[in-house]
């Protein structure tokens, strides 16, 4: 039997979750099917839409002397709105030896230390144990997936 996707829509999370384990794994592996072929028809036409409009686009804002930012274009009787995203990164590094010389704008910086899970995991217990106290888990999410024991 071939479940429909839209069972998703027209049932409650209860009647789902009492579905026999078979429908659960066809319907995740539809949706999952589903979902791969709308980001990859999302992928196309954002590919297409920034090969008709990002050289128009760009020249507006090179012309207010951005390189980032929203700009409107209009073609016919539609307004495209174009924007081009700002992602600024910072030399933590260098950060904080700019504060250690101008304290006085340490208000106003903020400086995110980390530590790489895989390095924690790698140190002694003793090591651990030292940076223990400012660690903390939290679930970020779930998902759930199936192998058939007959597939291995």
């Amino acid at each position: 039997m071939c479940i429909a996707l839209g069972l998703l829509d027209e049932s409650s999370v209860q009647e789902i979750s009492n579905l026999p384990i078979q429908d659960l794994q066809a319907l995740a592996a539809r949706l999952k099917e589903a979902i791969e072929t709308q980001e990859r028809r999302k992928k196309v036409l954002n590919e297409a839409m920034r090969l008709r409009f990002e050289g128009t686009a760009k020249a507006m804002l090179n012309q207010e002397g951005k390189d980032t930012g929203t700009v409107r274009l209009q073609e016919g009787n539609t307004t495209v709105i174009a924007n081009f995203r700002k992602k600024v990164d910072w030399d933590q590094e260098l950060l904080a030896s700019i504060l250690a010389e101008h304290p006085e704008y340490k208000a106003d910086v903020k400086c995110a230390l980390s530590l790489e899970e895989r390095k924690y995991n790698n140190w002694p217990e003793s090591i651990q144990k030292i940076f223990e106290s400012a660690r903390s888990v939290k679930v970020s999410g779930y998902e759930f997936s199936f192998n058939n024991s007959e597939e291995k």
